[in-house]
């Protein structure tokens, strides 16, 4: 038996998954409320033993791969000139590598911003600004702000490459860690995210996984790949369904919606080229992985916010649809009343279920109508034109969906049908007629764990654990809490 264990130490739980990578197969799974904390040990030692109720192997000698978004992920804020050019592209850099934004700050810093800044308190700074040979004022005025700030995160410096240099160098005397990097956008059509990605990753695993105790923990296992972002594995899970292994076709360009309590997720593996014949498209390039994190739309905590942004009506449409004719919009704005006052809320009967699945359809919609790009006319010297911004996501042919609204509710197909094309919304760039999956057992991070260096298995395990909506998988054991 070839055994791998894919480990994920998550903010909410600690996850475990045991693959049979011959018999390309799960073996096990396994969670426990996470324990960061208090001492991340814990919940690792819990979810091993659940393992070991599934093999007689030892688990510590068993090749572990490990991910982790414990105690708020790997917190990055971004700097940058433009917000609509460098600072985005920053941006995309840091969620790409599976970070969490927790600011996003464009031209000079001022003294309000520097102490918004400080304030949230970041585990990594990605400072960029400038196509290379373009503006230099305004980074070295950055980077002496930040020199001055005296917080200890990381600097990673990635812009205008002709005086990036002399920025870590006003970092580093001021006694700084300051980290130089290719520029993120060197010209004004062109992103490279590559080496930011991988000094991203080796921060995390230097600088955040050792201060909170995870890198120590993980000692106890037979680690064989550095630790990441748990984001960043799903974007490799992503990448991989959609590419398929080598010299097999995979799905074809795919969308992963992740509904949470907080926050919506959205991450797509697509070129994002125009579906529509003669669109022109504008704007920074779009990169094949895309992940976006909507702070706003989340079924719990931000209930009231997905009501304020799409309406008490639409939404009360959506669940009469489920359970016709009982609600109004009153019963809607109650609900998620409920639901941010009481985030372990689970729905108790065929109201609340409807209710719950209106919700989640209602963050999905705009949660990828944000991700998406748009398309608009517009007039030129030739005459009217199609003008595309961002990522054309018409083509995508598998919409995969996350998160226990979607998993566990009554109602996850209707919930991901957010994620489709309707004639209300006609320049929002999103999915036209993709077929739905459902990670069910939350097996994804264990999948971009393992696509690196198992792609066939990685896949043909996805291909039997991500589940059409109506399935129930006869191929999983039964998921063990611990």
């Amino acid at each position: 038996m070839d055994l791998a264990l894919a480990i994920d130490f998550g903010s909410t739980f600690t996850k475990g998954s045991l693959f049979d990578l011959a018999q390309q197969r799960v073996v096990g799974i396994a969670y426990q409320p996470s324990t960061v904390e208090s001492d991340v040990a814990i919940g690792l030692h819990a979810v091993l033993a659940r393992l070991k109720q599934h093999t007689s192997h030892d688990l510590t000698r068993v090749p572990a791969r490990v991910c982790s978004s414990a105690a708020g992920g790997l917190r990055m804020v971004v700097v940058g000139l433009v917000p609509s050019l460098s600072l985005e592209a920053a941006q995309r850099a840091a969620l790409g590598a599976g970070a969490k934004i927790v600011g996003a700050f464009g031209h000079k810093l001022s003294r309000s911003v520097l102490s918004s800044l400080a304030a949230a308190r970041p585990d990594l700074i990605l400072l960029a600004g400038g196509i290379d040979g373009g503006d230099e004022e305004t980074i070295l005025h950055n980077a002496r702000a930040l020199a001055e700030l005296g917080l200890a995160s990381p600097v990673i410096v990635a812009g205008n490459q002709f005086v990036a240099e002399d920025c870590v160098s006003i970092l580093s005397r001021a006694g700084r860690n300051a980290t130089l990097a290719a520029n993120i956008l060197p010209e004004i059509d062109r992103i490279e995210v590559g080496e930011v990605h991988q000094l991203i990753r080796e921060l995390f695993v230097k600088h955040i996984t050792q201060a909170k105790g995870i890198e120590r923990v993980a000692q106890e296992l037979n680690l064989v790949t550095p630790i990441i972002p748990t984001p960043a594995a799903v974007l490799r899970a992503c990448q991989l369904l959609a590419e398929g292994p080598p010299k097999r076709a995979g799905l074809g360009d795919v969308v992963i919606v992740d509904v949470g309590g907080a926050t919506t997720d959205v991450h797509s593996a697509s070129n994002g080229a125009p579906t529509r014949p003669g669109v022109i498209r504008r704007g920074l390039p779009e990169l094949f992985l895309k992940r976006t994190v909507e702070g706003d739309l989340g079924v719990r905590i931000n209930a009231m916010t997905i009501v304020e942004r799409i309406g008490a009506d639409a939404i009360c449409d959506f669940a009469n649809t489920l359970h016709p004719g009982g609600l109004n919009a009153d019963d809607v704005r109650a609900y998620a009343e409920r639901v941010s006052d009481d985030p372990n809320h689970v729905p108790r009967g065929a109201q609340e279920a409807a209710l719950d699945a209106a919700l989640a359809r209602s963050a999905i919609r705009i949660a990828i109508q944000r991700h998406a790009g748009s398309v608009k006319e517009v007039y030129t010297g030739a005459g009217l034109a199609l003008v595309q911004y961002g990522k054309d996501l018409g083509d995508v042919s598998t919409v995969i969906g996350v998160g226990g609204v979607i998993a566990y509710g009554e109602h996850g197909e209707f919930a991901l049908q957010g994620a489709v094309s309707t004639p209300e919304a006609p320049v929002a760039l999103i999915p036209n007629g993709p077929k739905f999956l459902i990670d069910q057992s939350y097996l994804l991070y264990g999948i971009g764990l393992l696509a690196e260096e198992f792609p066939d298995a990685a896949f043909d395990i996805a291909s039997k654990v991500l589940l059409p909506p109506s399935s129930s998988s006869q191929l999983l054991p039964p998921v063990t809490p611990a």
